[in-house]
């Protein structure tokens, strides 16, 4: 499953808050970010996406949560979704609104660095 683990641990409110919604583009791809709802619990966010391939649109939705004091992005496993090349581009984008906000480089991904590629995303891998 693709994902991004960023150095240090995250406000769940203040993403939940704070991370801006918005809709890029990608080669030929829209990537939106949506909708932020915090967990009951305060421990994770949700965040909405939908991602447009082909007049075919996708609804990703990426799970935030600590992790042993590092913050995980990663797609919320209860829904089945595609895991396109612009899915994963969305997942990255996720992280850099994180990034903004605060949270660390990137610590280790499973996306490719092409995907990555043009972002300003901070990444110091192990």
């Amino acid at each position: 499953m693709p994902h991004l683990v960023l150095r240090g641990a995250f406000d769940a409110g203040r993403v939940a808050r704070e991370l801006e919604p918005g809709v890029s583009r990608w080669g030929r791809a829209v990537l939106k970010i949506g909708d932020r709802w915090l967990r009951d619990d305060g421990r994770a966010v949700l965040v909405e996406g939908v991602v447009v391939e082909l007049a075919r649109p996708l609804h990703p939705v990426a799970m935030v949560a600590d992790r042993d004091g590092a913050t995980v992005v990663r797609l919320w496993p209860a829904i089945e979704i595609e895991r396109t090349a612009a899915v994963q581009r969305w997942l990255a984008i996720v992280a850099l609104g994180l990034q903004r906000l605060g949270a660390g480089a990137v610590r280790t991904t499973n996306i490719p660095p092409e995907i990555l590629d043009g972002l300003a995303l901070a990444i110091d891998l192990d």
